[in-house]
């Protein structure tokens, strides 16, 4: 495989829907295009996935789970030697890993076997692949373990996240007395992330009257939050696009993690780059991902122990110059560092190297391309429908069809189970 960057193109296929898939792929695909190549995105439901596998010669599966339908689209593939790699932004693909979950989801034992299966196929996926794509290093070292070629792909904004950010600075609310503490969980995962964290949190709160909590996602708060009721602030959704606004109302804005849980260890920076963008300090456990983004003191606090975490927060409470210092500077390293130009660069490079190592010989024969600073960002603009897609339906025939009506009737009974048992903030 040796061509010009037009003739190669790129397929980058999802198996599930959410945030994942808009940073694993939706990203990727305005990379690609900002590099002029070729470049297709796709869901395993497309009915016309077969034809878009047929004419690709690199094709990136996020998150595609195995079943006889996905084993026959790799086999085309392979019969005109299309590269295969496999991507993935969590410890999805490891079965064993299943019970650092913290999520009360899979108290439900329906849940839990879905789940653990999925694992599985994750798993047969990544091995027929001929590389791996992950968001951190500490993926990358799980890969490994597997004894397959890895490279790390870090999540970054898209060109829509930043002038939504810059809108979003634009209409920042006028300061108050109040002091915002803030933190966008996103799933009930972390609940004891944010548990670890509690004591700091409270004593700050009760040393500073003026201080408030937001919470954006979903999150359940145990008893001893019931006091601090009418100081906590809980948005349960707010689409991405909204994000921003929701950030830049922050003053300081918080990613703790259980650093001895390897679920933990392999989430992304995503949250110091969300807060970041819009001029955000941020407080972070000083995970792996966050100690690669954060410089502590300068773009922003790293903390491992809770008298850390209050010293950080104390610090930032007390200054008002301190947060709009490490804010800015929070804001232009990410500019620097997670920038769709930048990144797509990476990926240029970090394609090449794939195929130098899988195939012998660079992916393309002009060298590898430059992505160019768009006139126009906005043509780059990946459509916002294409998240509604697949629907229920589609996802439930996709299902029934290939993995059978045990699945589907599995499926159907989680989703209504959630419908009717919704978890609430202050433990309801």
């Amino acid at each position: 495989m040796n061509n010009s960057i037009r003739d190669i193109r790129i397929i980058i296929l999802s198996g599930v829907q959410g945030d994942t898939r808009r940073y694993r792929t939706f990203h990727l695909f305005q990379q690609l295009k900002l590099l002029g190549i070729n470049a297709a995105l796709s869901h395993l439901t497309d009915a016309a996935l077969p034809s878009l596998i047929d004419s690709a010669d690199v094709i990136i599966l996020h998150r595609a789970a195995m079943d006889h339908y996905l084993e026959s689209l790799l086999n085309r593939a392979r019969q005109h030697g299309a590269l295969l790699i496999y991507d993935t932004d969590d410890l999805i693909f490891d079965p064993q890993a299943f019970d650092w979950i913290d999520s009360p989801d899979f108290s439900d034992p329906v849940r839990r076997k879905l789940y653990l299966g999925e694992m599985e196929r994750q798993r047969l996926t990544l091995q027929a692949c001929d590389a791996v794509l992950v968001s951190t290093d500490y993926l990358a070292r799980q890969v490994a373990r597997l004894g397959k070629p890895v490279w790390v792909h870090r999540n970054a904004f898209s060109l829509e996240m930043l002038a939504a950010s810059i809108l979003a600075m634009q209409n920042k609310k006028g300061k108050s007395d109040e002091i915002v503490i803030g933190y966008a969980s996103g799933t009930l995962t972390h609940n004891r992330d944010f548990a670890k964290l509690t004591p700091a949190l409270q004593k700050v709160l009760d040393a500073n009257p003026s201080t408030q909590m937001r919470i954006i996602g979903a999150l359940e708060l145990g008893a001893e939050w019931h006091r601090y009721k009418t100081r906590i602030h809980i948005s349960n959704f707010v689409h991405w696009m909204e994000l921003p606004q929701h950030l830049a109302n922050f003053d300081i804005n918080i990613a703790p993690l259980v650093l001895d849980n390897p679920f933990s260890q392999s989430k992304s920076e995503i949250k110091f780059v969300e807060a970041g963008l819009v001029g955000v300090p941020t407080i972070a456990s000083a995970a792996d991902a966050f100690k690669t983004a954060i410089i502590h003191g300068e773009n922003g606090f790293l903390a491992s122990r809770l008298e850390e975490w209050e010293a950080n927060l104390n610090s930032l409470v007390a200054s008002q110059a301190l947060r709009r210092q490490m804010g800015e500077r929070a804001r232009q390293s990410v500019l620097a560092d997670y920038h769709p130009l930048v990144r797509a660069n990476q990926l240029a490079q970090t394609l090449d190297q794939i195929n130098c190592r899988v195939r012998g010989q660079s992916l393309w024969s002009e060298g590898v391309p430059q992505a160019l600073q768009p006139s126009s960002p906005e043509a780059f603009w990946v459509d916002g429908k294409l998240e509604e897609h697949p629907g229920l339906t589609e996802r439930a025939w996709y299902i029934l069809s290939h993995r059978g009506i045990g699945t589907l009737l599995g499926q159907m009974w989680v989703y209504f189970r959630r419908l009717i048992a919704p978890i609430f903030p202050f433990g309801g």
